[in-house]
Formats: C-alpha cells, sequence, structure tokens
C-alpha cells in the first residue's frame, strides 16, 4: 500500500500544472461554499441570539398566556417559584416581566403602548439596556419614572423629565392610570419597539394594573447555560412547579424568526447545489484530462505485469491527496477571511437594513465559526471530488491496452 502511495504522489508531480489546476477547482469549491454557509448562519445565529436576550430561552407563564395574552392571565408570584427555579442547575438567570398595554398621552397627543415592567438591573446585566440610553439616564432604583422609545417621544412631544399620564385596562377588569416621569430616552434597533415601548419599574408597573396585591407577573424569562439543553430543562421546570403554570421554549414564541430562516436556508441550500455542481464539473473535467492523458502509461504498467487493481487504487490514491491538499489550502484561505469578518461584520445599508431594524436585529452582516459549518462544507467538498474518482476506476477495469497504445 505504502508503495502504490507513492507512485501516487510521483505521478501527481509529472504534471504540475494539471495537479495545480484540479487543486485550485477543490480550493475553490470549498471557498466560496464555507463563505456562503459561515454568512447565513452568522445571519441565523444573529436573528437567533437578539431574540432571545429578549425573550429567554423559556418563559414561565400563567397556562393559556400564550394564547391570550391579556393582564387577566397575569399570576402572583410566590418565593417558591424562585426557590424551585433557583434548585434547577444549568439557569443562569430568571427575568421577572409584567406586560401590558395602554394609551398614553401628553399634552394633546395620544398613542397606544407596551408598557414593559422589568427589574432594571437584572435587565441591564441582561442586555445592557443603560447603554441604550441617548437622552436622560437609566434608572437604578424602586422609583416611578419610566423610559420612551425615541420615536415614540418625537410622536408624544415629550422631552426628559416631562410627565407621561397612561390610562388603560388593570388586572381583573380594574381601572388602571397614572402619571409618571420622564427619566430618559432610549434607541433599540427595532423601529417597531421605539415607537412604541414603554419601560417602567416592575413594582411601578405592578401598582399601576392592581395596587391591592404586589407580585403580579406575565411571565419569568428564564435564561439557560447551555442552550443546547433547552427541551431537557423545560420538562424539568415542568416537572417541578404546578400544573397552572406552562413553559414555553424560545422556539415557540420567535417561531415566526424560525420559519423565516427555513425558507431563507432552503434558497440558501439550491445555490449551494448549483456552486456544487460547477464545481464537480471542474473536477471531473480535470480528473478526465488526467486519465486521457495517462492512458499510455496505464497500459505499460499493466503490460510489464502490474495488476488491474492496484492500477485502480494509485488512481484512489491521486484524487484523494489532490483533494486533501484542495481542502487544505481551501480552509486555510477561508477561515482567516470568516474569522475576521465574524469580529468585523459586515454592515448592511438601505432597505435591507430597514428591514433588519424591523426585527430587532442590528444591520450587519455576521458570519459564523461554528465548528459544524467547516465540518459539512469540507466533507461535501471531498465526497465530490472522491466521486470523480469513479470514471478512472470505471476506465482502468475496462480500457484495452492495444487500443491505448494507438492513441
Amino acid at each position: 500500500m505504502r508503495t502504490l502511495i507513492k507512485i501516487a504522489w510521483r505521478n501527481l508531480w509529472r504534471n504540475r500544472r494539471r495537479t495545480i489546476l484540479t487543486a485550485s477547482a477543490v480550493v475553490l469549491a470549498l471557498f466560496l461554499a464555507l463563505i456562503m454557509r459561515s454568512m447565513q448562519f452568522g445571519s441565523y445565529e444573529q436573528m437567533i441570539s437578539a431574540g432571545v436576550s429578549q425573550v429567554g430561552d423559556l418563559q414561565v407563564h400563567d397556562t393559556g398566556y400564550q394564547a391570550n395574552q391579556s393582564i387577566d392571565r397575569a399570576f402572583f408570584y410566590r418565593k417558591s417559584m424562585g426557590k424551585t427555579l433557583a434548585g434547577i442547575q444549568g439557569i443562569t438567570r430568571v427575568l421577572p416581566g409584567l406586560k401590558t398595554f395602554s394609551l398614553s398621552s401628553y399634552g394633546k397627543q395620544t398613542k397606544g403602548v407596551l408598557i414593559s415592567g422589568i427589574n432594571p438591573v437584572l435587565q441591564n446585566q441582561q442586555n445592557h439596556l443603560s447603554g441604550k440610553i441617548i437622552q436622560g439616564k437609566y434608572p437604578t432604583g424602586d422609583h416611578n419614572d419610566v423610559l420612551l422609545g425615541d420615536k415614540l417621544a418625537e410622536f408624544l412631544k415629550m422631552k426628559v423629565g416631562d410627565t407621561l399620564v397612561l390610562l388603560g385596562q388593570g388586572y381583573r377588569g380594574i381601572t388602571a392610570y397614572g402619571i409618571y416621569k420622564v427619566s430618559g430616552i432610549f434607541h433599540l434597533p427595532s423601529l417597531q419597539m421605539n415607537s412604541e415601548l414603554v419601560y417602567m419599574n416592575l413594582k411601578a408597573a405592578q401598582d399601576f394594573v392592581y395596587p391591592y396585591q404586589s407580585g403580579l407577573l406575565t411571565s419569568l424569562s428564564v435564561f439557560l447555560k447551555d442552550p443546547a439543553k433547552l427541551e431537557s430543562k423545560k420538562k424539568e421546570i415542568e416537572h417541578a412547579l404546578d400544573s397552572d403554570f406552562e413553559v414555553i421554549s424560545w422556539k415557540t414564541m420567535l417561531s415566526d424568526i424560525l420559519q423565516t430562516i427555513k425558507v431563507d436556508n432552503i434558497s440558501g441550500q439550491i445555490m449551494l447545489l448549483i456552486l456544487y455542481i460547477i464545481a464537480a464539473f471542474g473536477i471531473f473535467s480535470t480528473i478526465l484530462m488526467m486519465t486521457m492523458e495517462k492512458r499510455r502509461q496505464y497500459a505499460i504498467m499493466v503490460s510489464i505485469g502490474m495488476e488491474r487493481r492496484r492500477l485502480v487504487w494509485v488512481s484512489i490514491f491521486e484524487t484523494f491527496i489532490i483533494s486533501i491538499i484542495g481542502i487544505i489550502i481551501g480552509l486555510l484561505l477561508a477561515s482567516p477571511v470568516i474569522y475576521y469578518l465574524h469580529f468585523h461584520p459586515i454592515p448592511i445599508t438601505g432597505d435591507m437594513a430597514k428591514m433588519y431594524l424591523e426585527f430587532n436585529i442590528e444591520p450587519v452582516l455576521p458570519f459564523s465559526i461554528k465548528a459544524h459549518v467547516f465540518l459539512s462544507q469540507t466533507i461535501i467538498v471531498l465526497v465530490l471530488s472522491l466521486l470523480s474518482s469513479l470514471y478512472p476506476i470505471i476506465y482502468l477495469s475496462r480500457f484495452n491496452i492495444l487500443n491505448a497504445f494507438r492513441h
């Protein structure tokens, strides 16, 4: 076997130009495939990360809240719930939240808004919300100040220090109303959130919708240390809590994003298939040329007593060596580019940037450096290259020695 590998290696470098041409086809196929898939998976990871950072890997609701997100589906937090969740390994953070809709007013301007009651300290640790403040300051203690999106503040013609009037429906049909000072104005990537979101201290939000009892929540957002254990942790939390609660994964809450990713991935696979077909023909054409040029050599080797099956192995080794050389060079060329673009993503402008902002995604084009991206494309290109060796295998098992000498 070692002798056959030596023969294959020497055969390759008898015609350097042909070998370099074949390896270049492998390099080009792998380089383009890695760039394309890394860009796609990087975008998917960015979309998922942006969504999960807002809603959590899992959310605990009162049963039925996911289907009917009404303030009447809120629940009262119990200390036993906190102890139960704290006893589950793999949970890094639990954020309490209270969301409700209300009518906001300032002067002659009114607009419907989404009130999000948050724990300012925990929320800032998770999303660095304080870094999104463009005017005023981020609240840190228990007070009744609120934060407005910049587009909402512009519509209501408000500035820091003005007072916002809120009027809506509270828990169990009571009237919810209050007057709140604006302590800061934020800007998020999402145009929709900037236009309708009001952040309020959780205690103030609870008093707004139901001042008679503390602890009212619409959700507990659970963040996991290892997202790969999503389903097992979901079942563990469901088993630990009462049947009065439902545990929803981000895959359900962000189903629209997953559907978008699925459709885009199919289109990407079609484009990649076209690339693979072109690359496969390029590799096959050079293998075909190499086989035709070596017909006389094959005939001589068989004539002096070399078995055809050994000659077949020589041809397989030649193709394999060329493929490995091309793959190594392709990885060496693509990896630095992908790693650079991962840490320095390409900015997006124009209408495409607006579409990204609507999904609360930063308008950049990131690249993924996950191992599966490199491994999957390397295996596919290697298989395509090795499939090209089928032609010389078939030729060597059937070719006529006399005809080979005549050409």
